[in-house]
């Protein structure tokens, strides 16, 4: 009998891998939020004015024969008004009055005031001022509507920060924004005014590299998470504390992002949400942070209690999420309720999408907790290299003779380096936060060296989380052995079906060929 064997060429075409593409797909997501916003409302408009400055004058009075007409007390000249493309005559009142943007996000009746007591000086802004009502004054006209920013954001101020002139421009710091460009508040319990100003070019352009910043981090940190939840030997307790952080901080870092885009209107609903996730993320991250330090501080302390893996981990999620949920329920508790005055409050969503921006809520709700947080993980770290290192003066001898032990101290040693290195990226990332946040605003003529500094922690953040712990012989054997078995386990089925359907044909051909001659003893051996 002659078995013949057929061979095919097959030409193998190596495809680039799949997470490539996924990468590509990312950075033109980027390149796009990049260029897209700055685009926003560049066309102009034919019209002389738009929007709420253009006033229906349908059932205006003609006053002279010249073309002058009255509307509620207000006179248009011929060069003030015009008719839009339906026929509606319409006239443009900031340019007989000077127009003052309130900021409102919701219907016009639900924002009306009975007064806006503002700071007024002359048009110059050099000479004294003093406290005006605009709604008694006929020289304003007030526009209940956020500015039209162009694609910016609007940015709360103190009403005891900013002056406004008689001209109508808003003086804040060294700058001036035209009407277009800042709206006031409606007055707070004390009376105060504050005022939201539009993020001028190159401030957008800082919040801009600080959002790519972000990005870039992203894939990298989603990368790990799916890593360490694919394998299952990673997914020890430290792994599952790993994978927790991840998960916060990339929750951190996406709405932030979005935030610094302006995504999201001022006093809107998604705006109060949003504010109230990314509070809870992000205090979510340090403790899980303070977590793993405890972690290796209790692996190094010679403490061995009874308690599981499973059930260590428990407590560890109770604490972790636990106390930043009741950390939010206070926020919200005191936002919500009459507990505390409203200068103490946090103020979530009102002034902008997180905390107002004062100094002493910023410390009291986010940086005091971070800084407590960051302390104690000092503490734990430090007396942790303090007992490795007596651990290695006392101990040389006993575990060079006792391999089992060796192996297990310098594992938990090597994973003690990768927390103290993660912890170093995450410090210097905080604490040039905690600078700018106590060098208080950038200046909105220019922006600073600090937002740069920034978006290079942020750009590694996520970078160096991954080649901490992903990019690591061990994980990368471990991805190995999980494809190649699972594609080596689908080739032997495969194979196991292909054998046992050749037998069955072979055993079948030889049943019915009359040719064959099957002896006794073939048939008691065939079984």
């Amino acid at each position: 009998m002659v078995q013949c064997a057929a061979y095919r060429y097959r030409a193998t075409i190596r495809r680039p891998p799949a997470w490539l593409w996924w990468w590509w797909c990312w950075l033109g997501c980027v390149l796009w939020l990049w260029g897209g916003p700055s685009r926003v409302n560049a066309g102009g408009s034919a019209e002389p004015c738009t929007g709420l400055e253009a006033i229906d004058l349908s059932n205006a009075t003609v006053i002279t024969g010249d073309g002058v007409i009255e509307h509620e007390g207000i006179r248009y000249g011929p060069s003030q008004y015009f008719h839009d493309e339906s026929g509606v005559r319409r006239g443009c009142v900031c340019r007989v009055r000077q127009c003052i943007y309130v900021c409102c996000t919701t219907a016009i009746d639900q924002c009306l005031v009975s007064e806006l007591q503002v700071n007024i000086s002359d048009p110059t802004g050099a000479g004294p001022h003093q406290t005006e009502d605009l709604m008694a004054d006929d020289r304003y006209y007030l526009l209940y509507s956020l500015p039209p920013c162009h694609g910016g954001t609007v940015l709360s101020i103190s009403g005891d920060e900013f002056l406004l002139h008689s001209g109508g421009q808003l003086a804040y710091g060294t700058s001036l924004f035209g009407y277009h460009h800042f709206c006031l508040l409606a007055p707070d319990e004390n009376g105060q005014v504050d005022a939201g100003f539009c993020e001028l070019i190159d401030i957008n352009e800082a919040h801009r590299w600080y959002s790519v910043g972000i990005l870039v981090s992203i894939p990298f940190l989603l990368v790990t998470f799916i890593v360490y939840a694919l394998l299952p030997e990673m997914q020890n307790v430290p792994g599952k504390s790993l994978m927790c952080y991840v998960a916060a901080l990339t929750t951190t870092y996406i709405l932030l992002a979005l935030m610094r885009w302006g995504v999201y209107d001022l006093l809107s609903t998604t705006c109060y949400t949003t504010g109230y996730i990314v509070y809870f993320t992000l205090l979510a991250g340090f403790f899980w942070l303070n977590v793993m330090s405890f972690d290796i501080y209790w692996t190094f302390g010679g403490s061995r209690g009874r308690t599981t893996e499973r059930r260590k981990f428990l407590f560890y999620c109770l604490y972790a999420w636990g106390t930043p949920v009741l950390l939010l329920s206070l926020v919200l508790l005191f936002d919500h309720t009459e507990l505390i005055g409203k200068d103490m409050r946090p103020q979530i969503g009102e002034s902008r999408c997180y905390l107002k921006d004062d100094k002493l809520i910023e410390f009291l709700y986010m940086y005091l907790p971070m800084l407590i947080l960051v302390g104690v993980n000092v503490f734990f770290f430090g007396v942790t290299a303090k007992r490795i290192y007596q651990m290695e003066q006392a101990t040389a001898t006993a575990l060079s003779s006792e391999s089992r032990r060796h192996a297990k101290y310098e594992k938990d040693r090597y994973r003690f380096s990768l927390y103290v290195r993660l912890f170093t990226i995450m410090g210097v990332t905080w604490t040039v936060e905690i600078i700018s946040w106590l060098l208080g605003k950038p200046s909105v003529a220019s922006s600073s060296w600090l937002v740069y500094a920034l978006d290079v922690c942020n750009c590694l953040t996520g970078i160096a989380i991954f080649f901490l712990f992903v990019w690591k012989q061990k994980v990368k054997t471990l991805l190995l052995q999980r494809f190649t078995k699972r594609r080596a386990t689908g080739r032997k089925g495969h194979q196991a079906y292909a054998t046992s359907t050749i037998s069955t044909t072979q055993s079948t051909e030889a049943k019915h060929d009359p040719n064959t001659t099957i002896t006794l003893t073939d048939m008691t051996h065939a079984n």
